[in-house]
């Protein structure tokens, strides 16, 4: 009795262990529901995403303000440093427009940062949407899919319970044994293995009640017949291998044991891998879009600040000349054919200043668009920083093997080709016939009842390991000439040609990019020398003029071009500035390294409790200190113009209501004047200067004696 309770406990035991360890280990989910909880908490998702239907209603336009024209133009200003646009960019940012060669090589900026263009139906799904949340999103979807790739080894547990009444109306005349009451009970576990393999145990109950037992036999009614099975099978050729089966997308299952296959809704465990890590590389090629159309909008506003600087320089000029040689009219001293030339001079710079002023606006539409905030706030965006303008002569041999390794584009290619090789190596296997071993052990028992003393415990049969089965065996399933599997693999072969193709041309292209840009850095600086050094001689021609001019040596009217072209070398210089700056974050980012230049790092998971502050608020502090040093400084001296100083150190602009009428813009009232064909006037009344907006945002006056000074 000892020995058999013994022999008990030790099958029970085993039979522990070995469901145990069939049962595997419990995966961690890829996204947990307090993940979910704590996305939801941070503001970014609604509560009730999941349930609430109004999340989708159509928002008012309460609340929003009032975009500014060139009519009503005056705002507060918010400087603002690049580092604080990349932290409101990476925060609440939109990607814009990828394509940035034009915009590194001559092309026009416009059109090549904020994309205006909405989504698009595809046919199973909406896409086209640009903002960097949602793209944040992308490779934790294709994370999502290692997971399920995995999930394909995870054991499974099959139970099944049946009952059955069987009352045969022939047994019953013939007073047979057949009818009764049946049921059977089958529990298992069946653990799929890394080598293709599948291992189980079974465990199952059959019971019998006879309604009519026969007579003159030995027969046990009712019986218990308990049994457990360990089960094994494992694929020899096709499937077989640790290897392969992280490249299947299903697990071979079991045919004897009935035991479908699974997984397959993703491609292979390594294949998904490479997916997460393709996916990755695009998100981090959106990133670099976004970071480079940040830098590009941020000293393309910079320039446009500029080039209104430049126009209301001009216009302040024109004036002043029109006041000087409308004295000489009254003093007989000129024509009024002259005077009209100063007039149209100083509706030309008055166009180009409305030109300007819609430049700046359109630019800070452009930058709002790509960081992502709101189209108007009640202030107008001023960068704070000041642009470089020392010469890089970068090695040309580094930045092209820099760009061969860190450009995303090319990482994404190489794990492409990775992925095909790895595809061949599955098409490989198919090609093999699928010849599977299979053995199971059994042991079994009878009784009249599962509990109890005495030799009637069915389960205490069962200990006594009495009775016994066994079975091996093999299975051949082989198709006639493997045509559909030749067939992939044919097709595999010649995907895996493409890919390295495909990569070759990617990494010749990666290289000619990079030569455009790194010549397009030297010309950007040239540019720079040169429009500085125009603008210098122009000063020096403008004050010589205006010298000659006040000896009584030349007319008035000789200025005017000088005056124009002036303008025109002011703007030309700060355009270049801006382009060498673009430049060299152009360089940057065609070498793949733009991220690393801008510290930007982009890591999986929860950000540690170091950097839970918003970085937004930091940088938003940061530009406060940085704004108060800018002013400090002077215009005219050595190095870039900073916007601050330049703000802080503007003289005013006329005002509309202090011109003279013949300077005002023309309405419906005042007649054009006479023997000019021209079409009738529009109506159309323009706006008085004072709403206008200048860098300054306030006054500026430039005395009538003063002679123009060069920006440096």
């Amino acid at each position: 009795m000892g020995e058999r309770m013994k022999r008990w406990k030790n099958m029970l035991t085993a039979t522990l262990l070995v469901a145990s360890g069939l049962s595997g280990c419990k995966q961690p989910l890829y996204m947990t529901i307090d993940d979910h909880k704590a996305v939801t908490a941070s503001g970014l998702l609604p509560a009730d995403l999941d349930v609430n239907p109004n999340v989708i209603a159509p928002p008012t336009g309460e609340g929003h303000q009032k975009p500014a024209t060139v009519d009503y133009p005056d705002r507060p200003i918010r400087y603002m440093t690049l580092a604080e646009a990349f932290a409101i960019a990476l925060e609440t940012g939109t990607r814009g427009s990828p394509a940035v060669f034009n915009a590194l090589n001559g092309g026009s900026r416009a059109g090549f940062a904020y994309s205006d263009d909405l989504v698009s139906f595809q046919g199973r799904s909406v896409a086209g949407d640009d903002a960097i949340r949602a793209f944040a999103l992308d490779p934790a979807i294709i994370g999502a899919d290692i997971e399920g790739a995995l999930s394909k080894f995870d054991a499974r547990w099959i139970t099944s319970m049946t009952w059955q009444k069987v009352d045969t109306a022939t047994a019953n005349v013939l007073n047979n044994f057949n009818n009764g009451d049946t049921a059977a009970f089958t529990s298992g576990i069946f653990k799929p293995l890394p080598t293709g393999g599948l291992a189980g145990i079974t465990y199952n109950t059959n019971y019998t009640k006879l309604s009519n037992p026969p007579g003159g036999f030995q027969v046990i009614n009712p019986s218990y017949q308990p049994a457990v099975t360990f089960s094994f099978e494992q694929p020899l050729l096709r499937d077989y291998g640790i290897e392969i089966n992280q490249l299947n997308p299903a697990h071979p299952g079991s045919i004897r044991d009935n035991v479908r296959a699974s997984g397959g809704r993703s491609e292979g465990i390594l294949i998904t891998r490479i997916r997460y890590e393709q996916m990755r590389a695009e998100f981090e090629r959106t990133v670099n879009v976004m970071l480079f159309n940040v830098e590009q909008e941020y000293w393309a506003l910079y320039a446009s600040y500029f080039q209104l600087y430049a126009a209301e320089q001009g216009l302040r000029q024109a004036y002043l000349t029109w006041q000087l040689r409308k004295s000489e009219l009254d003093a007989g001293k000129a024509t009024a054919h002259e005077v009209a030339q100063v007039r149209a001079q100083f509706a030309s710079f008055r166009s180009q200043r409305i030109i300007a002023l819609q430049s700046v606006l359109e630019t800070e539409r452009q930058l709002r668009g790509i960081l992502g905030i709101a189209v108007e706030d009640g202030k107008r965006i001023v960068p704070a920083d000041a642009p470089t303008l020392a010469p890089f002569n970068p090695d040309w041999q580094s930045a092209l093997t820099e760009a061969l390794a860190h450009r995303p584009e090319l990482l994404m290619a190489r794990e492409e080709v990775k992925a095909r090789q790895l595809d061949v190596m599955l098409q490989q296997n198919n090609t093999r016939p699928d010849l599977r071993f299979f053995a199971n052990y059994n042991v079994n028992s009878i009784g009249t009842q599962l509990d109890g003393s005495g030799t009637n415990n069915a389960l205490r049969n069962l200990s006594d390991n009495t009775f016994n089965n066994w079975a091996m065996g093999l299975r051949l399933d082989m198709p006639f000439g493997f045509r559909d599997a030749n067939a992939s693999l044919r097709a595999s072969n010649l995907n895996l040609a493409r890919s390295f193709i495909q990569l070759k041309n990617q990494e010749l292209k990666t290289e000619r990019f990079l030569t455009g840009v790194y010549q397009n850095l030297y010309s950007s600086y040239r540019q720079i020398e040169a429009a500085r050094e125009q603008r210098y001689a122009l000063a020096e021609q403008l004050r010589g003029l205006y010298a000659r001019i006040q000896a009584g040596k030349d007319s008035l009217i000789t200025i005017l071009d000088a005056q124009q072209r002036f303008a025109t070398a002011l703007s030309s210089e700060h355009n270049a500035i801006a382009n060498y700056n673009i430049a060299l974050a152009g360089f940057q980012y065609a070498k793949g390294t733009l991220m690393q230049y801008n510290n930007v790092v982009i890591a999986d998971g929860p950000l540690p409790n170091c950097t839970l502050a918003r970085a937004t608020e930091h940088e938003r502090q940061r530009t406060q200190g940085i704004v108060a040093r800018e002013r400090a400084k002077l215009p005219g001296s050595d190095g870039p113009n900073p916007l601050p100083s330049l703000l802080e150190h503007q003289p005013p602009t006329p005002k509309e209501q202090d011109l003279p009428v013949e300077l005002k813009a023309p309405t419906s009232s005042m007649p054009l004047e006479p023997m000019i064909p021209t079409r009738p006037t529009t109506g159309i009344e323009s706006k008085p200067l004072e709403k206008s907006i200048s860098p300054t945002g306030r006054p500026i006056a430039l005395p009538i004696s003063r002679t123009p000074e060069p920006l440096r």
